[in-house]
């Protein structure tokens, strides 16, 4: 039987939500039956660990923000190596992806939507730019996989009909997240103790992600409980700022910035509990993570995340832009660790029932061969 030849395309320029996402598709994919290949907007980081797993990668550049010169070229692909689907993700790799299908008349064009486009702009500029990018070629996508119920219904009410929506919420591969794994190594890379009771944020330093809100929390707790540290992990273009919060808010000494890390579980066992401050999240894989690792979480009630969350049963959620409703839930879970507890292990159930990439996969390849 032929294969299904799939071919993604994504701007790969960092590793976020909708690369992740991708990787753990691939990797969980059939290739017995699907044959899978990768075309990028950016070098790195995405192209050489999709390499890695032996899935063919190809990369075209893009000089500039909007930049149609990789349309003709990724065309070419197209029409050479015969795909009989052309899978999208993110507004520039939808707009080069779609057009480029088209003109190769390529059969099937699917579109997976990971966020909410307004909240990933931070400038209304680039808002403007995007969404008229994103609606210009909108009608080519004859299928719209989204990560979660909400973007889902947000897609229906911008004009999308029903029956070209399909919700498809993302998926862990769960032997990565093993709840033994020692925290203790990377306690003493920071020089923290038992004594330290340490929460975390893991996210782009970026304003939808909320980090503001939670060194304002932070800031609140620490008058009673001094020794909490906030681990703050992650890369992005207000880090500056933020530190600079941090110290205005004199908790310069309870906040460690850690950059960028690829050893997510490990810190995450490093972690009491995790906390998510989004403004808007389509459906955090960082929710997931933490869950996985049997932490309980603290979130925003916002986006996918009560798709994922029971507040109370699997985790904790307060509303967003709230610093006196995120240091309430931080209290709650300072002050009743039995309760934490049992919250992180309902957590692990949670995923190991409803979110994993086994799951993800499967439900991804029934639509493949249901347009095929």
């Amino acid at each position: 039987m032929e294969r299904i030849k799939v071919l993604h395309i994504i701007g790969g320029g960092e590793f976020g939500g909708a690369e992740q996402h991708l990787l753990t598709l691939m990797k969980h994919m059939d290739r017995s039956e699907f044959a899978l290949h990768v075309a990028c907007l950016f070098a790195e980081p995405l192209a050489p660990l999709v390499r890695n797993i032996g899935i063919p990668v190809r990369v075209f550049p893009m000089k500039r923000k909007i930049n149609l010169k990789p349309v003709g070229d990724i065309a070419s692909l197209i029409k050479l190596e015969g795909f009989h689907i052309v899978h999208t993700h993110g507004v520039r790799a939808n707009l080069i992806g779609r057009l480029a299908a088209k003109l190769a008349g390529a059969r099937h064009i699917v579109t997976t939507v990971h966020s909410v486009l307004a909240f990933d702009y931070h400038r209304w500029y680039d808002r403007l730019v995007n969404s008229l990018c994103e609606n210009s070629t909108r009608g080519l996508t004859e299928r719209f996989i989204t990560v979660s119920d909400m973007l889902a219904r947000q897609l229906k009410a911008g004009g999308v009909p029903a029956g070209r929506v399909v919700t498809i919420h993302n998926g862990l591969d769960l032997s990565k997240y093993n709840p033994q794994i020692p925290g203790l190594p990377v306690r003493e890379e920071f020089g923290l103790g038992s004594e330290n009771p340490v929460m975390g944020v893991i996210a782009r330093l970026h304003p939808v992600k909320g980090h503001t809100y939670l060194l304002e929390a932070t800031a609140e707790v620490v008058r009673k409980f001094p020794a909490l540290v906030l681990m703050v992990i992650g890369t992005g273009p207000d880090r500056a700022k933020l530190e600079e919060t941090a110290g205005k808010l004199g908790i310069a000494e309870n906040v460690i910035f850690t950059g960028f890390r690829q050893d997510i579980p490990e810190i995450i066992a490093a972690l009491d509990f995790l906390v998510l401050p989004s403004l808007s999240e389509g459906l955090s894989l960082t929710v997931m993570e933490g869950m996985a690792m049997k932490k309980p979480v603290l979130a925003t009630r916002v986006g996918g995340t009560p798709e994922i969350i029971t507040s109370g049963v699997d985790g904790l959620l307060v509303p967003p832009a709230d610093a006196l409703a995120l240091a309430a839930g931080i209290e709650r879970l300072l002050r009743d660790p039995r309760k934490a507890s049992e919250i992180g292990t309902a957590a692990r159930k949670t995923v190991e029932t409803r979110f994993t990439a086994e799951l993800m996969a499967q439900k991804t390849g029934q639509l493949y061969r249901e347009i095929y």
